[in-house]
C-alpha cells in the first residue's frame, strides 16, 4: 500500500487510491506494455486479468494439461460436455487427452477442403490476375477513386475491391464477386492507366463464374455452421450432405470442373472422418428437424437410435427448463439442407419406449428452434429433453472465439499499446454487442 510522510494519517481508501493511480501512470504513462517484459508486471498483469501463460511449446500433453489447467480456475470442468479446436494435429492429439468430448471445428474442415480443390482445379492463373488488379486499386488511393468515377458512371455502386486472404474465410468468393461485377468498370478504368497487369480473359472470366457457383454453397455452410445465436451442431451433417450433393459430378462439367468436385469430395470425405461422428450423428436424431436422419445411409440410422437408448437408460432423472433464448437462422439456408435426402426414413423397430414415441413425433419445421420445441416437450420426455440440451449446446465451430481474436487483435495494436487489460475487455465487448445491435 502507498505511504505518505506527511503529519497526517493517511486512510485506507486514500491509500489505495494513490496505489491505483500510481499503478495507471505506470503502466499507461511510463512504458507502453508492448515493451514491458519485468517478471514482476506480469505476475501481476496475470493476477489482475485471469490470463494464464502458458511457458511450453504446443505439443499436445501440454495443450491439455493447459486446457484443463483453465477450466479448473475458472471451476467449469464439470459443467464441460464438449471443446471444440482446429483441426491441427497438436489440438486433435490433446482432445483424446481431456476428459471432454473433443469436436474438430467443421468449418476449417470445409474451408481446408476448399483450399486443396483450388490448387487440382487449375484456377491458380485466374485467381493470381484477380489479386494483382485488386492489389492495383487496393494499394492506391487516387487508382480507387478513379474506379469510383466509372463506377457511378456506369450506375454502378461505388464499391472497393475486396483482397483475398487465406486465413479469411470465403474471402476468395468474395474477391471474384466484386471484380466480376465491376469487370466493365476495371476495364474501362485501367484503359486510361499505364500499367503492366495482365487481365483475365475471356475464357478465365468463364472460369472465374463456375467458380462462383461452386463456392456459393461453400459459404452458406461455413455461415450457418458459425452462428452463435442458434443450435448448429445438428446442423453438420445435413450441412456435410448437401455438400456433397452440391458437389456431384454431371456430364455437362468441364475437365477443370471435374477435378475440382472430385478433389473437394475426396478431401472433405478425408477430413470428415476425423471429426467425432457419433456424437454428431446422436446431435443430429435429437433435432426434431432432422430427426428422420435422411442425411445418413440407411444402415448407419438404426445404431445411432441404439446409442441414443442406452442414454436415455443410463440418464439420470434431470427435468429443468429449457431456455427459449435461442433463435434460428434464416430458413433460406437451412431448407438447402434438405435436398440431401437419397429416400424416405426407414420405419426401425425402437428398443426404448421414450425414443419410440420421440421418433413418431412429426418432424419440426425448419424455422423451429429445436432448443424451444424440447423445452416445450420436457413433460414428456424428461431424460431425453436433459440429453438434448448437451448435445444441441455444441457449438459446430470455434467461429465465433475466431471472431473475438480477430477483433481484439484490431484494438490491441502498437498505437494503443498503453491500453489497460480492462479496458480492451470492455472495448471487445463494446464493439460485439454494437454489432449485434446493428
Amino acid at each position: 500500500m502507498f505511504e505518505c510522510n506527511r503529519a497526517k494519517p493517511v486512510s485506507t481508501a486514500l491509500s489505495a487510491k494513490l496505489t491505483n493511480l500510481l499503478a495507471q501512470w505506470i503502466a499507461t504513462s511510463c512504458r507502453p506494455i508492448s515493451v514491458v517484459e519485468d517478471d514482476g508486471l506480469e505476475l501481476v498483469l496475470q493476477a489482475a486479468t485471469g490470463v494464464m501463460k502458458t511457458e511450453q511449446r504446443h505439443f499436445a500433453e501440454a495443450c491439455a494439461r493447459q486446457f484443463l489447467d483453465v477450466a479448473n480456475h475458472w471451476g467449469i470442468a464439470d459443467k464441460i460436455s464438449t471443446i471444440g479446436t482446429d483441426s491441427a494435429p497438436n489440438m486433435v492429439a490433446a482432445g483424446r487427452l481431456l476428459p471432454f468430448e473433443h469436436l474438430p471445428c467443421v468449418a476449417h474442415v470445409v474451408q481446408r477442403a476448399i483450399v486443396m480443390s483450388l490448387r487440382e482445379g487449375g484456377f491458380d492463373g485466374a485467381l493470381a490476375k484477380c489479386r494483382k488488379v485488386v492489389g492495383h486499386f487496393k494499394h492506391s488511393p487516387a487508382n480507387s477513386d478513379e474506379l469510383n468515377v466509372q463506377q457511378a458512371s456506369l450506375g454502378q455502386v461505388q464499391e472497393p475491391l475486396v483482397q483475398d486472404v487465406p486465413t479469411r474465410w470465403n474471402s476468395t468468393l468474395e474477391m471474384i464477386k466484386r471484380v466480376m461485377r465491376n469487370r466493365d468498370a476495371l476495364h474501362t478504368t485501367l484503359s486510361q492507366q499505364k500499367h503492366n497487369l495482365a487481365l483475365p480473359t475471356n475464357a478465365e472470366y468463364e472460369k472465374l463464374a463456375k467458380l462462383e457457383k461452386l463456392l456459393e454453397p461453400c459459404r452458406y455452410i461455413t455461415e450457418l455452421l458459425g452462428g452463435d445465436k442458434y443450435v448448429s451442431c445438428s446442423v453438420v451433417l445435413p450441412a456435410l450432405c448437401h455438400l456433397q450433393h452440391a458437389m456431384k459430378i454431371s456430364d455437362d462439367d468441364p475437365a477443370y470442373i471435374v477435378r475440382f468436385k472430385a478433389a473437394f469430395t475426396m478431401d472433405l470425405n478425408q477430413r470428415s472422418e476425423k471429426l467425432n461422428l457419433e456424437w454428431l450423428k446422436v446431435a443430429t436424431a435429437l433435432d426434431p428437424r432432422f430427426k428422420d436422419l435422411k442425411c445418413l445411409p440407411r444402415a448407419e440410422r438404426e445404431p445411432v437410435w441404439a446409442k441414443l437408448s442406452e442414454l436415455v437408460k443410463g440418464e439420470e432423472p434431470a427435468l429443468q427448463p429449457l431456455r427459449e433464448e435461442n433463435p434460428e437462422p434464416p430458413k433460406k439456408k437451412t431448407a438447402l439442407l434438405l435436398m440431401g435426402s437419397d429416400s424416405e426414413s426407414d420405419e426401425e423397430t425402437p428398443v426404448d419406449n421414450t425414443v419410440e414415441r420421440y421418433k413418431v413425433e412429426p418432424c419440426a419445421s425448419l424455422d423451429q428452434c429445436p432448443l424451444k420445441w424440447w423445452s416445450e416437450h420436457t413433460a414428456v420426455y424428461g431424460k431425453m429433453a436433459h440429453i438434448a440440451r448437451k448435445y444441441l449446446g455444441t457449438p459446430a465451430t470455434t467461429v465465433p472465439c475466431e471472431r473475438l481474436f480477430s477483433l481484439a487483435g484490431h484494438i490491441v495494436q502498437k498505437r494503443r499499446s498503453s491500453l489497460s487489460p480492462e479496458n480492451v475487455n470492455k472495448l471487445v465487448c463494446l464493439s460485439d454487442w454494437w454489432k449485434k445491435e446493428k
